[in-house]
């Protein structure tokens, strides 16, 4: 498989997709993007600047089209161009990113896909849009599909790590704790990760809620296990040892 790991490089290929676009329209340009980026293993941090780059240059008109279209691909890569576009139409229709995004996470079906769009589209809309993403994600926690509830977590993740103040990031572990008693595996890992991720940044919202945490009627071994580590991984940052704080 080529291999793409320079900017420059990147840039000949991106081009040459526009190249198609310009001359030959959209399907062209589709095929050229999925033969030269697609196919092709090229970097995370590349392929959402090229995702920015196709967002600026491709008919508003057809952001969501595309989205479907690169979804069909099911390529790894193709879902990083998914996150970055629908992160950028959140701006545009909130609801129609959202449940895009939603809607390419349950057909794809597999562990990544949930992630790298969970992160780069519920991750943003958290720190944009608190409200109102808190209220889809809740939404979403009833969803048939365990990938698509898993890819709340990646979400949870990400907008806590960037920053999510404390307030809202406390509302956000109530989410957490309502799937704390999660019997699948993709969600025990999905939402387990930012279970992790909350007590790591902010052990106090922990503290707040350990009886809860500490039922076992209520809270499913995997999950304390998670927070946990958290905990730990917090106290090793202060330079301290962890004693009680979850057994």
């Amino acid at each position: 498989m080529k291999l793409i790991s320079r900017k420059n490089d990147l840039n000949l290929e991106l081009q040459l997709c526009f190249e198609a676009l310009d001359t030959n329209g959209y399907k062209p340009f589709l095929t050229e993007v999925y033969q030269r980026l697609l196919l092709t293993k090229v970097k995370f941090p590349l392929l959402e600047y090229c995702a920015m780059d196709i967002f600026k240059r491709l008919d508003e008109n057809k952001h969501i089209e595309f989205c479907s279209d690169i979804a069909k691909f099911n390529t790894i890569g193709g879902n990083v161009l998914i996150g970055i576009i629908l992160q950028r139409w959140l701006s545009i229709d909130f609801i129609q990113a959202m449940n895009k995004a939603a809607e390419c996470i349950q057909k794809g079906k597999e562990w990544y896909v949930a992630d790298i769009i969970g992160e780069r589209v519920f991750g943003i809309a958290l720190l944009q849009y608190q409200t109102e993403a808190l209220d889809f994600l809740y939404q979403l926690s009833n969803n048939a599909s365990p990938f698509v509830v898993r890819s709340i977590g990646p979400g949870a993740h990400y907008a806590i790590k960037k920053g999510l103040p404390v307030k809202e990031t406390e509302e956000l572990f109530k989410l957490l704790l309502s799937l704390a008693n999660a019997k699948d595996g993709e969600i025990k890992r999905g939402i387990g990760w930012a279970a992790k991720t909350t007590a790591k940044f902010h052990p106090q919202i922990i503290l707040k809620f350990r009886s809860h945490i500490d039922d076992p009627e209520k809270t499913g071994a995997w999950f304390r296990t998670k927070v946990r580590i958290g905990l730990e991984r917090n106290a090793y940052a202060k330079g301290n040892r962890i004693k009680d704080h979850i057994k």
